[in-house]
């Protein structure tokens, strides 16, 4: 059997390109589930030996998880040298043998709103990028690296001793910043933050390898190795420590220099030329060296400037008649749509300007009437309009068109201008839902469900010499909602053009936008408002609002100090699906009558206790306990509702279909009306998820 030789290296700490399981983000719970490493070969190379690929065992045995298991942190970018950088913890880790996954948890929002941010990125895919920092003690040879590099190939390592120390959200997965792959000059500055681990090498053993050892007259340095950059690993075991960990430490530093001036020197070799960074990173992750890099980068250069020249090229050969034509045809739907859009009042267009981000401009289309944006539409076309009816022309301008397939130039003008105010009068609209609803997502009009997950609760107290108890998987609850279609069918007719009905026109696409928004706004209620008040049926069969639910103060006290107070006890009583902890959640938006919101107020911004009526002032212990106080016509009665954060515990949802949250609009001539029609339609739906994050009370 041949013989085996252990080599002790410096070492670095590495990085390793981790993911985010589909799925696993839990937003409730602010949790984030990883796959920290596959055992896919990484290749590696440039620190301390020559190039070779890198294999992670994951074999439990080979996997040192304590440090993550005991609360590792989640960092910003490896930032390891401020406690700000922190951004979460290590909640579990594990290897099964094939991969490594751990479950990472952000802190809540109002704790680190710094954190929150970078969680919501992360929830919304924003961020993607993930990164393990390890260090390895020990690596094993698979194979014969000698044989290996005799045939062309490069050797294989595993590394069966190895530890992660943390993992980190970064803006650039790690592969190339994580290992060097070019040699330098020492520079013992760009050391002075990397920290260096012992590492054993196990490998068969290579007697070629041994270095040149001096005689012992020599100098008087009595079995000193001629050392060079080849023979700084080779041979360690017979070198003075000291003397071997200067030239690694060097030998490291230079490469980590030259390494990072290469990457950064093609980097803005790439961004000066205005080429992309994928490209760039095709550069650095291909080793190409600066002088290389630079000559791809001109290449590249004159490829996409001959590709771009040919598209042009094209384009301009065949629509060289019909440039100078379409330019003024969007000239004059900008200015005609803008000058009706300006008619519609300042308030629109304001709104318009701020959802289009351009200046309305009439230009010189400003007085025209309708009748006379239907007259110009058709001469500039070419059609005479001299001696023509106006019933005649204004048919003739929403029926004419300049090719086949398409629409009238004049209809669309309508429907663009018609869109615009839509939108605009969609976002005037006032409402309250948004301030104690959540907003959510469907992608088409089935049932989605709405999970709410238990908790274990604490652990079980384990006597000396006694055995560990099973723990039971609590149960969750599950909840579900539907999108459905609400729209409506508005026409013009010829007559309201030919009268240059403008009230018409732009009160229609108004009181659409409107209706747009104010059916959410009544769906919400009406929802509320189910049951008497006591909110729509659960999947339990039980009202949102229920004794059962513990989520309802039956006192009934009155709007005050002392009812509010009593209220907000009953909302940070209430516990989580399975009963085993209590969520401790606080109100903060206020819903009630109409009546009562003046009285509302009072109560939260008022510094001294206001029922009391003795000379000696008392402290108001709910000031500032509501961020939002809602009084709606809607709510009759004296009950009212206090809701905890809809992005902390979502007590109602509104759900879009595909997230879209504004009125859909499209048109076609009139078929029932000598006109056109404009279809409005809004998709979405409203239910109630969970009950544990709002309190009920009847008032009195």
């Amino acid at each position: 059997m041949p013989a085996r030789k252990i080599t002790t290296q410096k070492v670095p700490v590495l990085g390793f390109r981790a993911e985010i399981k589909d799925g696993s983000i839990n937003v409730d719970k602010r949790t984030v589930e990883l796959i920290f490493a596959t055992g896919a070969p990484v290749r590696r190379g440039g620190w301390f030996t020559e190039p070779f690929n890198e294999e992670l065992s994951l074999d439990p045995a080979h996997v040192k998880l304590d440090r993550l298991r005991s609360g590792g942190p989640l960092l910003n970018s490896h930032s390891n040298w401020d406690l700000s950088s922190i951004l979460g913890v290590v909640e579990r880790a594990d290897a099964d043998g094939k991969q490594g996954t751990a479950t990472v948890r952000f802190p809540k929002a109002e704790d680190d709103p710094e954190a929150d941010q970078i969680f919501r990125k992360v929830a919304d895919k924003i961020i993607r990028n993930v990164s393990v920092g390890y260090k390895v003690n020990k690596y094993e040879e698979v194979g014969d690296s000698k044989t290996a590099k005799k045939n062309g190939q490069i050797p294989t390592f595993r590394a069966i001793d190895w530890e992660p120390m943390e993992i980190s959200l970064v803006p650039i997965p790690a592969d190339w910043k994580s290992q060097v792959r070019a040699d330098g000059s020492p520079d013992p500055e760009a050391m002075k933050n990397v920290r260096m681990f012992d590492c054993e090498f196990i490998r068969l053993a290579d007697t070629e390898d041994q270095p040149e050892v001096v005689p012992a007259n020599d100098g008087g340095k009595t079995g000193a190795a001629k050392t060079t950059p080849e023979t700084a690993t080779r041979g360690a075991t017979q070198m003075d420590p000291i003397e071997l960990k200067r030239i690694q430490d060097e030998a490291a530093a230079a490469a980590l220099l030259a390494e990072q001036t290469r990457s950064n020197e093609i980097m803005s070799s790439v961004t000066e030329a205005g080429l992309d960074l994928a490209f760039a990173r095709s550069l650095i992750d291909g080793k190409k060296t600066v002088l290389e890099a630079r000559g791809l980068i001109i290449a590249e250069m004159a490829k996409r400037s001959k590709a771009a020249s040919e598209v042009n090229a094209t384009v301009a050969s065949a629509t060289m008649t019909a440039t100078v034509t379409e330019d003024e045809t969007d000239k004059w739907r900008k200015g005609t749509s803008d000058w009706l859009v300006q008619r519609s009042g300042a308030s629109v267009s304001a709104a318009v300007e701020g959802h289009t981000k351009a200046k309305l401009d009439g230009g010189n289309f400003r007085g025209m009437s309708l009748m006379d944006i239907a007259r110009d539409f058709l001469e500039r076309s070419g059609v005479k309009t001299r001696g023509m009816d106006k019933m005649d022309m204004v048919g003739k301008a929403l029926t004419h068109r300049s090719g086949y397939n398409t629409t009238s130039d004049f209809a669309v003008l309508l429907e663009n201008t018609l869109h615009k105010i839509l939108l605009a009068s969609y976002a005037l609209t006032p409402d309250s839902w948004t301030k104690f609803c959540a907003r959510g997502t469907v992608s088409d009009f089935r049932a989605h469900n709405r999970y709410r997950q238990g908790t274990f609760g604490s652990l079980d107290t384990v006597p000396e010499h006694s055995e560990f108890k099973n723990k039971q998987i609590p149960d969750g609850t599950k909840e579900s909602i539907t999108a459905a279609t609400k729209g409506n069918i508005i026409a013009l007719s010829r007559q309201a053009i030919i009268n240059d009905d403008m009230g018409s026109f732009n009160s229609l696409a108004m009181r659409l936008g409107r209706a747009a928004k104010l059916s959410v706004e009544v769906d919400v209620f009406a929802l509320l408002g189910l049951n008497s008040g006591l909110g729509p049926n659960m999947n339990d069969g039980k009202a949102l609002f229920h004794t059962d639910h513990a989520n309802i103060n039956a006192a009934g006290s009155a709007l005050g100090v002392a009812g509010l107070d009593a209220d907000r006890v009953v909302m940070a009583s209430q516990r989580d699906p399975s009963g085993n902890e209590i969520l401790d959640l606080r109100p903060s938006i206020l819903v009630l009558p109409i009546g009562l919101g003046g009285a509302a107020r009072v109560f939260n911004n008022s510094q001294y206790d206001a029922e009391v009526s003795s000379k000696f002032q008392v402290p108001n212990k709910v000031l500032g306990l509501f961020q939002e106080i809602v009084d709606s016509p809607r709510i009759s009665g004296t009950r009212r509702y206090l809701f905890a954060s809809p992005s902390i515990a979502p007590t109602i949802e509104v759900a879009f279909l595909d997230g879209q949250e504004n009125p859909f609009l499209e048109s076609k001539d009139g078929f029932r009306i000598d006109g056109v029609e404009w279809k409005v339609r809004l998709d979405y739906g409203v239910a109630g998820i969970d009950y544990r994050g709002a309190v009920t009370n009847a008032g009195a």
